[in-house]
């Protein structure tokens, strides 16, 4: 169910909900929530890297 713009603010006032900014952390494709997350998938791919 989409809630219109105008509908938003009304909504999260009246179920006590708020909006904040996150960050995302990026490597290649894929998105991350932390940077440790990040790390481990750039070092697990540097290891498949031929030698």
């Amino acid at each position: 169910m989409a809630v219109e713009p105008a509908d938003e603010t009304e909504l999260m006032a009246r179920y006590g909900i708020t909006k904040v900014p996150v960050y995302c952390f990026h490597h290649r494709d894929w998105r991350y929530s932390t940077l440790n997350d990040a790390i481990a998938q750039a070092k697990r791919d540097e290891a498949a890297l031929p030698k």
